[in-house]
């Protein structure tokens, strides 16, 4: 690892290097305004061109060792089957077919990955969900659904309806109760016999004798420390036999930092890892039955 961060450390150095070389050639171009037109031409090109070849290139593969090499080598230390495709995402209509969230505009995802661990299959990707609104007087406002990750578990029990549990402050849930939602299709609000959990998570389904069926005590207090320990506030789905999770951590994980890489950052990442593992062990995914 040492090796690595030695490596990505000297990717960093070159461009900041090839900046260096920049600035005094922004000074001259400032200068050549005045007296030299064809001098400040020169000076753009020259700019350009060491640009490309000392900051942008470096940049790039500072960013590609990190996530292709580094967050690899992390993430297969702990799921050792998981495949990582930094580039790639959940397509749009895998998260707007659970009917889950609302869906704005404006769609991302990246940093994929999938695998088993303790021999249930996951899928995870960093999500951005946005709605962007122009007035009539060309103004742009962009609000924010959701930044953060999307996670799909395979589910160890079969069901028919959906069920669908929201964190209080976790916003722009799709709750499918409206009138103009079809009736075959609609979620209601119920309760638990758990008051601290009701306190905390608003819970909607179909079908309750099923929903009680899935939200086992054992279940609930899985999610209560769940919440505790995520990075954001959480939603959790349950759609097509398959357990869906949601955590607006208003942040895109994975991304390397412009600097030497601390603990920290290494924490960070086994974090993101961790977030994938906790929901195995702590819903019980792993066993035939919910406990």
């Amino acid at each position: 690892m040492q090796e690595d961060i030695q490596y990505m450390d000297s990717l960093r150095k070159k461009s900041s290097q090839g900046m260096l070389l920049i600035l005094p050639l922004i000074f001259v171009a400032l200068i050549s305004i005045y007296i030299n037109p064809l001098l400040l031409i020169a000076v753009i090109v020259a700019i350009v061109l060491i640009y490309k070849k000392k900051v942008s290139k470096y940049r790039k593969e500072y960013r590609s060792y990190y996530k292709d090499v580094f967050v690899k080598k992390m993430i297969l230390q702990a799921i050792p089957d998981a495949v990582y495709e930094p580039y790639q995402g959940f397509p749009k209509a895998v998260i707007s077919g659970t009917a889950l969230m609302a869906m704005g505009n404006v769609y991302s995802s990246e940093d994929y990955i999938r695998g088993t661990f303790n021999g249930v299959s996951f899928e995870r990707a960093d999500v951005l969900i946005q709605d962007e609104t122009t007035d009539s007087e060309g103004n742009t406002s962009t609000t924010t659904y959701l930044r953060g990750r999307w996670m799909i578990f395979e589910s160890n029990k079969t069901f028919q309806g959906d069920l669908q549990i929201i964190q209080k402050g976790f916003n722009f849930a799709n709750r499918r109760k409206g009138f103009f939602t079809k009736k075959a299709d609609r979620r209601h609000v119920f309760k638990t016999e758990d008051e601290s959990f009701n306190k905390e998570f608003q819970c909607l389904c179909q079908d309750e004798g099923e929903a009680f069926y899935l939200l086992t005590p054992g279940v609930m207090q899985g999610l209560k420390r769940l919440a505790a320990a995520m990075d954001g506030k959480i939603m959790v789905g349950f759609v097509d036999n398959k357990m869906h999770v949601a955590v607006n951590s208003k942040k895109d994980s994975l991304e390397p930092p412009w600097r030497t890489i601390t603990d920290e950052d290494i924490n960070e990442v086994t974090r993101e890892i961790n977030a994938i593992t906790s929901f195995v062990v702590s819903m019980n995914l792993d066993r035939k039955i919910f406990l």
